[in-house]
């Protein structure tokens, strides 16, 4: 079964305003089931095709999609995380390589990336991609480890002092405390990238001078043989 864009407006503002009742659950069971065959292919793609561990959910379950139907102006058809998944992975270059390769292996799928670790949402600090397919997104959260321990902290935080939290709404001192910790984090994640750079680069320095050694050694080697060529011409000659 397949919904139209009016249909699916009109379980949203069903499932906004509060008028929840059995047809309307059933029906957006109904919207949720058009995302499993882009679900499957992104799924697909990262674990079959990149070994990669993901955290994955098909849909995104009724209680969060009323909360965000309520707390943004968007429309039940707009929202782009209904089925969506997580990778973590150790590093900023790995989080870069990982988007590169998903750029190529999801080419059939139109792409849209939110880099989000320069300007964070609220301290939350990832890189989304956005995979479109079969005319459904889903979203692939891509996570350092420094990353996912922020996103982590910020939901024990929201435990305590209210899920608003994590959209910088309630507890001054709570919303300063993620905020600052993001940016710690942030620091320690650039700080091991430099210093990865700087050792792949003197590894590269290094072997670049044991190659040019060698051929420093062909070089003289060649050179003596050549001298004994033309000392044994000369001797016979």
């Amino acid at each position: 079964m397949s919904l139209s864009n009016t249909q699916i407006d009109r379980i949203g503002q069903k499932l906004r305003n509060g008028r929840i009742d059995a047809q309307c659950l059933r029906d957006l069971e109904v919207f949720r089931a058009l995302y499993t065959p882009a679900y499957q292919h992104v799924e697909h793609t990262l674990v079959h095709r990149l070994g990669l561990s993901i955290t994955g959910r098909p849909s995104k379950s009724t209680v969060a999609i009323v909360e965000k139907l309520k707390r943004e102006t968007i429309r039940l058809n707009q929202i782009q995380d209904i089925a969506g998944c997580r990778v973590l992975v150790p590093s900023l270059a790995h989080q870069d390589h990982l988007v590169g390769s998903l750029t190529i292996l999801l080419n059939d799928a139109q792409l849209d990336i939110d880099d989000k670790r320069n300007t964070p949402t609220n301290g939350y600090r990832a890189v989304h991609v956005i995979a479109k397919k079969f005319g459904r997104p889903v979203e692939i959260q891509i996570r350092t480890t420094l990353q996912h321990a922020w996103a982590e902290i910020s939901e024990k935080v929201a435990d305590a002092h209210g899920h608003s939290i994590k959209y910088g709404v309630g507890d001054a001192d709570a919303i300063l405390f993620l905020s600052k910790l993001s940016a710690i984090t942030s620091d320690l994640d650039t700080t091991r990238h430099l210093q990865a750079a700087a050792a792949a680069q003197k590894s590269r320095e290094g072997k670049s001078k044991a190659l040019m050694m060698e051929i420093k050694k062909l070089n003289e080697k060649e050179r003596y043989e050549m001298r004994q060529v033309h000392a044994i011409f000369a001797g016979r000659y």
